[in-house]
């Protein structure tokens, strides 16, 4: 009989730190980010009792197997972790009389590192010294909204795709 780790198997948990995320280390079994935070808290069961942790001590969670950064009173949805980090968030916004949910994306540099708006500009600010990546942004993308752009076929974001060319 092997020993297996709980952490191997977990749906749902807490990562506490940026190296926890990137190691995709849980902390906890499950975890209710959404509700408390409203409050300041994440509500997390360890075992037979529950605990509320600050969410300022939280890097992000992991529930419904979809990864989450927690930044302010929002979570994030991590789209894409690979060499840099992609995320998404469903924001309100107003459209003439009437407000319209609308995805707004985002990146890190690194899973620890300040969230930027996705755009062309940012991504060169962010890798400054790869100019091969800036020469391929500017090759393949026109616009900001298009740096979301899937490729069904490779499973792959497209900016992301460029950027393993580019390293």
């Amino acid at each position: 009989m092997g020993l297996f780790s709980t952490a191997a198997f977990a749906q749902n948990g807490v990562y506490l730190t940026a190296a926890d995320f990137a190691s995709k280390k849980l902390s906890y079994n499950d975890v209710n980010a959404h509700i408390p935070f409203r409050y300041g808290k994440v509500k997390v069961n360890d075992g037979n009792r529950t605990l509320l942790l600050d969410k300022k001590d939280v890097y992000g969670y992991r529930q419904g197997n979809q990864d989450y950064r927690i930044i302010g009173n929002h979570s994030y949805k991590v789209m894409d972790a690979a060499h840099f980090p992609i995320y998404s968030r469903v924001v309100e916004t107003s459209k003439g009389k009437g407000r319209i949910s609308e995805t707004q994306y985002f990146f890190s540099a690194a899973p620890g590192s300040e969230l930027q708006p996705l755009t062309i500009a940012n991504l060169k600010r962010a890798f400054p010294d790869n100019d091969r990546f800036h020469q391929l942004l500017d090759l393949q993308f026109r616009h900001d909204q298009e740096l979301v752009w899937y490729d069904d076929f490779s499973k792959v974001y497209k900016v992301k795709s460029i950027y393993t060319q580019a390293i």
